[in-house]
């Protein structure tokens, strides 16, 4: 009995070295750092191993990465040289990173994707479960003045291998424009929606495919991208490339505006859409209009509603 005993000590003893062991290796192993790539128009995941073992530390090493040159000519680091991490603090799972007045330089596309970059990163950090961006003591505010929203894994869509177990049917209230371009057709219809994709996301990748009701029309270019998507407080953020929205079109800016907006609300369950454009600068073909801006929903242009029974 005395041999059972001291045997049956001896493998607790080794199952807490395993578990010591591993949960060292936890905190010492490879990461993933993103960095911009050349044309700073796409993330590049980079691994990275940690020399740290404390999550403070981690955090900081993380951070440090960021803001290093890389070796490497085809990709490089998100935090440029002129851009300091003030402050940074994790503060019940909400990494709170405060950046100098110069973050304000980084604009667009570069903007978008620094921020994915440097939320990305963290996000792997034991106990971080969203990044919260601050400038000179001051959440991160868009050009509009509008908060701009922490960031969480559910910022971002990386692997929909076996999707099939995740779908499921929802209705969308879906803007078009009509054949002149000058009104809104709404058509309610089921679409499959895997339950782990962004609903923000959804809704502009069905409002770039075609409708099925006839006399109604894409509002908004097909190829047009979508570069960052979050739903906040019932608001909606949307960033898109612009640079498609500037391409020679029939239909008005006001259609184009609303057939976004318009579907959110509906379908998103938002009170507010705030779209920003990667370029100020950019202007819409038909009335040259920045339609950045901040809106509400607005039923004047729908003209029909058209329910899709399948």
């Amino acid at each position: 009995m005395k041999r059972v005993r001291i045997v049956t000590l001896l493998l607790i003893a080794a199952l807490m070295l395993l578990c010591l062991v591993g949960c060292g290796s936890k905190q010492e192993g490879n990461y993933t750092v993103y960095y911009l790539d050349k044309d700073k128009s796409m993330l590049v995941p980079v691994s990275y191993k940690v020399t740290s073992d404390k999550v403070d530390d981690i955090i900081d090493e993380l951070l440090d990465a960021l803001s290093t040159n890389t070796d490497s000519a085809d990709y490089f680091k998100p935090i440029p040289g002129d851009i300091t991490v003030k402050d940074c603090k994790l503060n019940e799972g909400n990494l709170i990173i405060d950046f100098s007045a110069d973050y304000y330089r980084l604009k667009g596309t570069e903007e978008v994707l620094t921020r994915s970059a440097i939320a990305k990163t963290m996000l792997q950090v034991e106990g971080v479960n969203k990044v919260t961006f601050y400038v000179s003591n001051k959440p991160l505010t868009d050009d509009d003045n509008n908060v701009v929203p922490s960031m969480s894994n559910d910022s971002f869509i990386d692997d929909y291998s076996d999707s099939s177990n995740f779908v499921t049917k929802k209705e969308l209230s879906l803007y078009y424009a009509t054949e002149d371009g000058q009104n809104l057709i709404c058509e309610k219809k089921y679409v499959d929606v895997d339950e782990r994709a962004l609903i923000e996301e959804v809704v502009i990748d069905n409002l770039r495919r075609k409708p099925s009701t006839k006399g109604a029309k894409v509002a908004i270019p097909e190829d047009t991208k979508i570069l960052y998507t979050a739903v906040a407080d019932g608001v909606c953020y949307i960033t898109l490339d612009s640079s498609q929205l500037s391409e020679k079109s029939d239909v008005s800016d006001k259609a184009v505006i609303y057939s976004i907006v318009n579907s959110m609300c509906d379908s998103a369950d938002v009170t507010s859409v705030v779209i920003k454009t990667t370029n100020a600068n950019a202007k819409t073909q038909q009335n040259n209009l920045d339609i950045s801006g901040t809106y509400v929903e607005d039923q004047s242009l729908v003209v029909q509603v058209v329910s899709d029974e399948n």
